[in-house]
């Protein structure tokens, strides 16, 4: 990862949405760099995140997550295919009678 990228704020993004090892990555790159509380707090979340669940990048209710949205998606867009074959239907048939 680019250093410019290492920040506080992207740790903390890494981390909520359950990538413990790009987080704890730049939590240690950090720890090196300034002696925050918050940098000590996150390396020592994500040391007890590893260990106890002994999970990665992408755990399984990320993987659940980005089915679920993928699946929701493929639902709106054959609903929006619907919807344009209606649309051009009822345009064909309306020239029809002019």
């Amino acid at each position: 990862m680019k250093q410019e990228l290492k920040t506080l704020e992207v740790a903390r993004i890494y981390e909520s949405q359950g990538y413990f090892e790009e987080a704890l990555e730049i939590y240690s790159f950090l720890d090196g760099r300034e002696t925050s509380t918050e940098v000590k707090a996150g390396l020592k979340r994500m040391g007890e995140k590893m260990e106890d669940k002994g999970q990665g990048s992408l755990p399984e209710k990320n993987i659940s997550r980005l089915y679920q949205e993928w699946l929701g998606l493929m639902i709106l867009e054959f609903r929006l295919d619907n919807f344009k074959k209606l649309k051009q239907e009822l345009c064909d048939g309306s020239q029809r009678y002019t």
